[in-house]
């Protein structure tokens, strides 16, 4: 009887595990995509992309917005336009037309502002598909000396950084497969 309890201990033990594994898998992949980030000064890519199958160069229209409205730049008929952009984003867009054909519409947004932070919508007309970002821009960090025995190594909100939830998984993941092989 006691080995027999024990087995179905373990069993049980590894599913309870499988369970919290697969509900937090679930819970992650169901939040919205990590913004992207940049510091004032610098650059980012804005991705946008279509892959479920290889548009035809007049079905390549693509249109960026920023905060809905503002024109960011255009894609139509495949190529490239900015006569209607924004005067906010004149000479800092930088698309990739080499890169249509295959389904890739990022953007490179260079020389960041604190303006920039908020959303864009990257909207793939032909395929009524669009793709929504928020570009999150900080200033540049000031070294501050500060006596070590106050700096704190790790931050207290690590569990809320993409980081720290790919490392619980990782070792909830590893956990599990080592009492199943057990």
């Amino acid at each position: 009887m006691g080995k027999r309890f024990e087995v179905v201990y373990q069993r049980e033990k590894r599913y309870w595990f499988m369970y919290l594994f697969l509900h937090l898998i679930d819970k992650v992949s169901l939040q919205d995509p990590v913004p992207v980030s940049g510091v004032v000064g610098g650059s980012v890519i804005l991705p946008c992309s279509y892959k479920e199958r290889k548009l035809k160069t007049e079905e390549i229209n693509v249109f960026w917005r920023y905060k809905q409205k503002t024109i960011v730049y255009d894609i139509e008929n495949g190529s490239p336009l900015t006569e209607n952009q924004d005067a906010m984003f004149k000479g800092r867009i930088e698309g990739f037309p080499s890169e249509h054909a295959d389904g890739n519409f990022s953007l490179r947004l260079s020389d960041l502002r604190l303006t920039d932070e908020g959303q864009f919508s990257c909207f793939i007309l032909n395929v009524k598909k669009e793709h929504k970002l928020t570009l999150l821009v900080r200033a540049m960090p000031t070294t501050v000396s500060t006596p070590k025995s106050t700096v704190n190594a790790r931050s207290s909100s690590m569990r809320a950084q993409p980081e720290g939830v790919a490392t619980f998984l990782l070792l909830i993941w590893r956990f599990v497969f080592c009492t199943i092989s057990e």
